[in-house]
């Protein structure tokens, strides 16, 4: 089994149409044939709204992968329970060879919002909103044809950019000062932070029925391996100081490789591995093999006025598991 996650760097307009999209499809198009993944998780995918209707749909995406395989594949999308229908920017989605038999959209499932007041923005109420994570945790059960399902998490958590914060900005990207700009880049850690412990909790929950569970989670987890998020998330031995919890550890499948081969994103000529495969115990015994498909990726500073942004600026990570 070829199980690969891809961020797709927005793509798709408000509204459907073709002829603009032609640059990405040939650019994405070919990556998406070479991951040959019977389970592809997405993120950033955008919905358009057809003229006269108010919910919207993917269109963009549909076109992408016609005269693919996935075209025929089984879907999920991760669609926040406050919005109906799929969002207009960044929804996540699951593609799949095999049946899904299970759908759930984790958003504050177990965590609620964080109570937190800026101090330098003059903002006296702050809006529980602005405290609400950015994206919901797409999960979904497969039926893998084997004894046990498969468990998969579809994962895009908060970029490490500081967060807009009222009465913060002058402009766009510029802030009135560095307090200010410190406290958006708090509140952007901590709805990270947040978030990975909902991811964590909400796999407990399956440990807790299931001892052995096949559980994997990928997507673009916006950290490094030692950041608090994917620490939080593995929950190693040697963090909780408890070896009866080691059935519990999640393993972060990129460390296998070198590490000049894991780096999903370049920024600035360097290197970072931002995008993951996560998995159980269970799941990390059946490892086969994992490859970065980072041989051709643009740097998201010095191209960003390029073509190389008809693609995207991530690397697809694919794992192969012998079950």
């Amino acid at each position: 089994m070829r199980l690969a996650t891809f961020n797709l760097e927005s793509f798709g307009e408000d509204r459907f149409r073709p002829d603009n999209l032609i640059p990405r499809l040939s650019a994405l198009r070919p990556r998406l044939i070479e991951l040959d993944a019977d389970i592809l998780c997405l993120q950033e995918v955008n919905a358009q709204k057809p003229l006269g209707e108010k919910r919207r749909d993917f269109a963009a995406l549909d076109l992408l992968l016609a005269e693919t395989p996935y075209a025929d594949f089984n879907r999920a999308a991760g669609q926040r329970p406050d919005l109906q229908g799929p969002a207009d920017r960044h929804n996540l989605l699951a593609l799949s060879r095999y049946p899904i038999d299970e759908v759930q959209v984790l958003y504050h499932a177990r965590v609620e919002p964080p109570l937190w007041r800026p101090k330098t923005t003059g903002a006296d109420d702050i809006c529980e909103d602005l405290m609400r994570f950015d994206r919901p945790i797409l999960q979904v059960k497969l039926d893998i044809g084997a004894e046990q399902s498969l468990h998969l998490f579809v994962v895009h958590l908060r970029a490490p950019i500081a967060a807009a914060l009222p009465g913060g900005k002058s402009g766009a990207s510029c802030w009135k000062s560095s307090s200010a700009w410190a406290e958006g880049y708090f509140l952007s850690a901590m709805k990270r932070t947040a978030q990975a412990l909902d991811l964590r909790l909400a796999i407990d929950a399956l440990f807790d029925k299931e001892p052995d569970a096949l559980i994997a989670a990928a997507g673009d987890f916006n950290a490094t391996g030692d950041a608090s998020a994917l620490r939080l998330i593995c929950a190693d031995p040697e963090d909780t100081g408890n070896q009866d919890l080691a059935t519990r550890q999640m393993y972060q499948v990129d460390e296998i490789l070198p590490a000049e081969e894991r780096g999903t994103v370049l920024h600035n000529g360097r290197a970072q591995a931002l995008d993951h495969i996560v998995v159980s115990s269970s799941l990390r015994r059946r490892v086969a093999g994992i490859h970065v498909f980072n041989e051709q990726l643009a740097d998201e500073l010095k191209d960003a006025e390029t073509d190389a942004r008809e693609g995207s600026f991530h690397a697809a990570v694919c794992a192969e598991l012998a079950l």
